[in-house]
């Protein structure tokens, strides 16, 4: 069977194609010129967060879910979360897992703000399992043209959860 491997660089915020190779060791010449592309530093980020959702007053989510994260580690910061969908699929009666995206504003304290779309797949049943990618979409301040995203993961359950993300924030 012959499959190639694709490698993908960001470069800023958008996706460039840089190499393709089969797995029997056929190398490809490069498709994108990178050398004209600003350069770009990512420091990778971790820590942990601990979040509370509501609803009603305060929530401007029309699907009625809102909420506060404490970020710590690498990321000391606040968020607010908005969410702007929730997804059943045909599994979930069988396994109690929803799919939300939702948008987020992360204060960073007086340095500025990030802007991420989030993408949250929650086991409603059990411990709460939930894992999840937030996209940098925008920012603010000293965070004004950053790209990048993170992986979080963790339980929740009655409004309150925990948790842990790595990721990378590049400028």
């Amino acid at each position: 069977m012959f499959q190639r491997i694709i490698s993908i660089a960001l470069l800023g915020s958008t996706p460039a194609f840089i190499s393709a190779s089969s797995n029997a060791g056929e190398d490809a010449t490069a498709l994108a010129d990178t050398s004209s592309a600003p350069s770009v530093q990512c420091r990778n980020i971790e820590g942990s967060f601990h979040l509370s959702t509501y609803s009603g007053v305060g929530c401007s989510s029309t699907q009625g879910l809102c909420g506060r994260v404490e970020w710590r580690g690498d990321l000391r910061a606040t968020s607010e979360f908005v969410a702007t969908s929730t997804t059943l699929t045909a599994d979930t009666p069988t396994t109690g897992v929803v799919l939300v995206t939702g948008d987020a504003v992360v204060t960073v304290g007086r340095r500025g703000t990030l802007m991420t779309k989030d993408a949250v797949v929650l086991r409603t049943l059990g411990a709460g399992d939930f894992a999840e990618v937030d996209t940098i979409v925008g920012g603010s301040g000293a965070f004004a043209g950053v790209s990048g995203a993170w992986r979080a993961w963790g339980t929740f359950q009655n409004n309150s959860g925990d948790g842990r993300y790595e990721g990378q924030l590049c400028f």
